[in-house]
């Protein structure tokens, strides 16, 4: 599994656990890659991907009351909730940032709309944010 991660281009290192189950992705930075493209190369080594540890950097912005992190340059948006850990965290986004660029720190869950490919936007649970520099 290491090997077909690291072939996709944009990752910088990858390191595996398989005793924890985990695997640890460095990505190079101004990086394209998708949480599906990886998910995708782990499914194909036999394995199954679970939630995803990420941080995003993008703008937020607000749509239909809900708050979303869109990459600038990319057809990509993510849908932001609070994490169970960090209640209150999308209200304080909101008021310190919305329209800003930030960079957020969260979990994907792997759904079964995502498994079916057509989960959009993909939706982070987040735990933490900064400013983004």
């Amino acid at each position: 599994m290491r090997v077909a991660v690291r072939k996709i281009d944009g990752v910088d290192s990858v390191e595996v656990s398989l005793d924890r189950g985990v695997a640890s992705i460095t990505f190079r930075p101004g990086n394209r890659v998708g949480v599906e493209q990886v998910r995708g190369a782990i499914r194909s080594n036999g394995f199954t991907p679970k939630e995803a540890d990420v941080r995003v950097q993008g703008v937020l912005t607000e749509q239909n009351g809900v708050l979303v992190l869109t990459v600038p340059g990319e057809d990509r948006a993510f849908r932001l909730v609070d994490d169970p850990q960090a209640a209150g965290v999308t209200a304080r986004l909101r008021g310190a940032a919305l329209g800003k660029a930030v960079v957020v720190d969260g979990t994907i869950a792997e759904s079964k709309k995502e498994k079916a490919r057509g989960a959009s936007p993909a939706t982070v649970a987040v735990r933490s944010f900064s400013n983004s520099h």
